[in-house]
């Protein structure tokens, strides 16, 4: 089915880099950990130091798993480990601290990219929105959700994290699907990674739709059936 043949039975829409951007908020958010430390008088480093031992624990953990991001790694593991590296020692309440600075400074600089009310509206049209994103920390997500300003956009929200399958696994498009009630070949999924959004969801019968901002070409390699759109913008011409 395509938007020019019918209505989708539902519209899925991943969430990092396709409807909010953390170009920077990420970095920034590891960086006001260190600031926090420096203020608790239990580091004496620039703050942007500790956001490079952060970097560096996560790279070494993804490579251990072979460049994938494994389940179990929550920001309070690589927190714990992090500040094992520096030789750093907090009390319970200081970690549950350092916890709640990233969290609160990653949501807040979370912004939901031009052209998703437009979007979100046309996919309405065709009825119930679904998101569907690759996220070991559920109420992370759903927090950096809130700081977007989209929490309540959704009839479903579907977290890797919680649903305990990652994209590209079929699994968790048909999860998604059979939780809304509908047919995951009358629905289409729409995101900006070629591997986890496209080919899973075409690996669990849903049209895809790619899209990419930045005035890239479009991608070498790209199925010729499935639909590639610049930005939010035309992803909703796409849809109406």
């Amino acid at each position: 089915m395509s938007a020019a043949n019918g209505r989708f039975a539902a519209v899925f829409f991943d969430l990092d880099g396709t409807l909010v951007s953390e170009r920077t908020g990420v970095r920034e958010a590891r960086t006001s950990v260190g600031a926090r430390l420096i203020e608790l008088g239990i580091y004496r480093k620039p703050a942007s130091a500790f956001a490079d031992t952060i970097e560096m624990v996560i790279g070494g953990i993804m490579e251990d798993n072979d460049w994938q991001w494994p389940l179990w790694l929550h920001a309070e593991e690589w927190m714990k480990r992090s500040l094992a590296v520096e030789e750093i020692e907090v009390s319970e309440d200081e970690f549950a601290e350092l916890n709640r600075v990233y969290r609160d400074e990653r949501s807040d600089r979370a912004e939901a990219i031009h052209g998703w009310p437009e979007a979100l509206a046309a996919a309405r049209g065709h009825g119930p929105v679904g998101l569907i994103t690759n996220f070991n920390d559920g109420p992370m997500q759903r927090q950096k959700i809130r700081g977007a300003g989209l929490d309540g956009q959704f009839d479903g929200v579907y977290i890797s994290g919680e649903v305990g399958v990652w994209k590209p696994e079929p699994g968790i498009f048909l999860h998604a699907a059979e939780d809304l009630g509908v047919d995951p070949r009358e629905c289409v999924h729409i995101g900006n990674n070629i591997q986890s959004d496209i080919e899973g969801a075409l690996s669990a019968g849903m049209t895809a739709v790619l899209v990419e901002e930045d005035d890239r070409p479009r991608p070498d390699g790209l199925n010729g059936e499935v639909a590639w759109c610049e930005d939010l913008l035309e992803v909703a011409s796409w849809l109406s």
